[in-house]
């Protein structure tokens, strides 16, 4: 009898340990966070204007493109709804863009912006 409440007891605590790590597993899941260091001053965020590589860094780890890279470093719709090949003997590219695509104020990004931003480069 005092065998079986010891290992009762044991099985209790140790059920009690593998709950208690899940419910801090998901709280930790809830909440991201991410801290990047630059090593010198950011000159400009200007994507137009950035030269070096502290504001380049800044400028991919803040915004987002047309695509980005997947984890195998091949190029993924990110603000496009797709890849797409150039028409017009290789001079233009069309392209859709996400509607749900938002600025940080809620406007709507649309292809215009990418247009304005090519041409302003």
């Amino acid at each position: 009898m005092k065998r079986s409440i010891i290992i009762l007891s044991g099985l209790t605590i140790l059920l009690g340990g593998l709950l208690a790590g899940c419910g801090q597993q998901k709280q930790t899941a809830q909440k991201q966070k991410i801290t990047l260091m630059q090593t010198t001053e950011l000159t400009s965020l200007d994507s137009t204007n950035q030269a070096t590589l502290p504001e380049f860094n800044t400028l991919t780890n803040t915004t987002e493109g047309l695509y980005r890279l997947n984890k195998n470093d091949q190029p993924v719709p990110a603000m496009a709804t797709k890849i797409v090949k150039p028409t017009a003997n290789g001079t233009q590219y069309l392209f859709k863009i996400r509607r749900n695509a938002k600025w940080s104020n809620g406007d709507p990004v649309t292809t215009s912006d990418f247009e304005y931003a090519w041409k302003r480069a």
